[in-house]
């Protein structure tokens, strides 16, 4: 495993403070003990032998604090390493000269050093160290054996017996023993090394394996939370923010119930059925911050431990909201299309007869000498058979939309030629105010005498909205942003004319509103809420607005008026 040369050099200089951490403690140990011994045998603090422990004792320390002071500035750190542990053992060399040379005692404190050097430089280092520890042994041995130098004898420290030996025995039995401790040490300084790179590697495994764990789950499309025993929630994925508009931070700890409601029940949270490997599937609304109510499809499972313990629950969920709309789309298109197809059969069959009957009646008017109550009855007839071929034209129109004729319209002028005339209608009332923002600029294309009755229809719709009071209607529209075709494509004249890809129109009325029960049904034909509609006017505009490729939404609550919002494609 490659390592970063700044976590070299850190690793470094760890094992620095820790080798002068060590040189201190182990100096203060023996040359104290050294120290003390001999202040029993002595009756000054000043005795010669004294003062050469109290400057060994004094370098020690002071070469200690030179290496902390250089550990920082070196670059070659384990050069830096070398060094002091070659320094370790010429001061162990002059400890064994002021304690008796080869008859000292503390010839042991070379393997103390090799030790240290085996952690610091592995193999390499102890080897080394054992080689100088042999050589300045071997040197300082053979020069006092020889009587080129004579150590210090201080009595509480020497070991009878090797000077009456061969200067081969001392020198091959510690010898041996500096490189057998060199060996052994660092066999297992080795073990200890490729145990740690193994485990790093263990732990860079575990990190990365967590963290294309935690990758993948905040990658889930789903939103996904994770509950303790208690129902808490733990962990909180960012399609689950998406999808509720809430924080971990704001959802962590806190009971599922508190966010997600009464609405999930106790048993589906904690996953209770009757095999516990399959999970509980099941549907839930969900109240945004901003009142929008979301339908969430969710899926609860256990959750388990390595052990096989039950410690929480998971659950997947996901906004089938889009989904719901769709399929009530879907139905509501079917019930459409199999009311048109029984309209239109019947209003052919309706409209043969009735034209018959109103021939007939206006030849009976001609021919027949009637009473004043007579005429006002064959007038009623009349009457009554133009609304009703008028509601078969309606039923018919529904049924089966003319072809529509595409070419490009602008929207203010056709609004403006439809206001005019429905001023001058019975349907506006002078309580009425009508008002239009639409900018000469917005063009697209359609059908023009279509839009204009689906204008119409609309206008009529909010007329009949409002109550005696005096009310508002107000239409808007305006190109919505994102796309590539422009309204200058239509008519290259037009100004202002900018890349768009629909145009939004809203017809708004301050009436009485529509209740969320009705809002899903105003569209069918022949529902309708008012005495003298035939329930089709809002059916014809849903239709050929559905023929132009748009749409058409109402958002609208009792008592606070409704906004009819179309979406045409360019």
């Amino acid at each position: 495993m490659n390592k970063n040369p700044a976590d070299i050099k850190e690793e470094f200089q760890n094992r620095l403070q820790w080798l002068m951490l060590c040189r201190v403690m182990v100096a203060s140990f023996f040359l104290g003990i050294a120290i003390i011994a001999q202040l029993q045998r002595s009756e000054s603090y000043l005795a010669p032998h004294l003062i050469y422990l109290y400057g060994l004792t004094a370098g020690v320390f002071v070469l200690t604090f030179i290496y902390a002071s250089l550990s920082y500035k070196i670059i070659n750190l384990k050069l830096f390493c070398y060094s002091q542990i070659m320094m370790d053992i010429l001061l162990i060399t002059a400890l064994l000269f002021i304690t008796g040379g080869i008859n000292s005692i503390f010839p042991f404190m070379y393997s103390i050093s090799i030790i240290s050097a085996s952690i610091l430089l592995y193999r390499s280092g102890s080897l080394l160290a054992a080689t100088g520890a042999s050589f300045c042994y071997s040197l300082l041995v053979s020069f006092q054996y020889f009587g080129i130098i004579h150590p210090l004898q201080i009595p509480a420290f020497i070991a009878r017996g090797y000077s009456e030996e061969p200067l081969v025995y001392p020198v091959i039995v510690n010898i041996t023993a500096f490189y057998l401790v060199a060996l052994l040490s660092s066999f297992v300084s080795e073990q200890a090394r490729k145990s740690r790179l193994q485990l790093k590697e263990k732990q860079i495994d575990i990190k990365t394996l967590e963290a294309l764990n935690e990758n993948i789950i905040q990658s889930i499309n789903s939103g996904l939370l994770t509950l303790d025993a208690e129902g808490k929630i733990i962990t909180f994925n960012k399609a689950a923010e998406q999808i509720t508009g809430l924080t971990q931070a704001q959802v962590y700890q806190r009971h599922i119930a508190e966010i997600f409601g009464d609405s999930i029940k106790l048993y589906q949270i904690t996953g209770r059925q009757t095999n516990g490997s399959i999970p509980v599937r099941f549907e839930a609304p969900f109240t945004k911050a901003d009142g929008k109510v979301l339908q969430l499809g969710i899926s609860s499972s256990i959750l388990k431990n390595g052990t096989e313990q039950e410690i929480g629950n998971i659950l997947a969920f996901q906004d089938l909201t889009l989904l719901k709309e769709m399929e009530e789309y879907v139905k509501r298109m079917d019930r459409l299309a199999a009311i048109g197809r029984l309209a239109a059969g019947i209003a052919h069959e309706v409209r043969n007869p009735l034209a018959s009957i109103r021939g007939s009646v206006q030849v009976l008017q001609k021919n027949l000498r009637l009473s004043d109550s007579d005429k006002r009855l064959m007038e009623i007839v009349l009457r009554e058979s133009d609304n009703l071929n008028g509601l078969i034209s309606n039923f018919i129109q529904f049924a089966r939309p003319n072809t529509q004729k595409k070419e490009p319209i602008q929207l203010k002028h056709l609004v403006d030629e439809t206001l005019q005339l429905f001023h001058n209608s019975a349907e506006c009332r002078g309580n009425i105010t009508i008002s239009q923002n639409i900018s000469e600029d917005i063009y697209f294309k359609a059908d023009p005498q279509q839009f204009k009755q689906v204008i119409w229809n609309l206008l009529i719709n909010a007329a009949q909205a409002i109550n005696d009071d005096r009310g508002e209607i107000t239409l808007t529209a305006h190109y919505t942003a994102g796309g590539l075709t422009a309204a200058r494509e239509l008519n290259p004249a037009a100004p202002g004319a900018s890349p768009k890809t629909k145009v939004e129109i809203i017809v708004r009325d301050s009436g009485c509103g529509i209740g969320e029960s009705e809002q899903d049904k105003i569209f069918e034909p022949f529902y309708t809420t008012k005495e003298r509609g035939t329930g089709l006017g809002l059916s014809i505009v849903y239709r050929i607005i559905e023929e132009l490729g748009g749409t058409i939404s109402v958002d609208s609550s009792t008592g606070h008026g409704a906004s009819f919002i179309i979406c045409i494609p360019q």
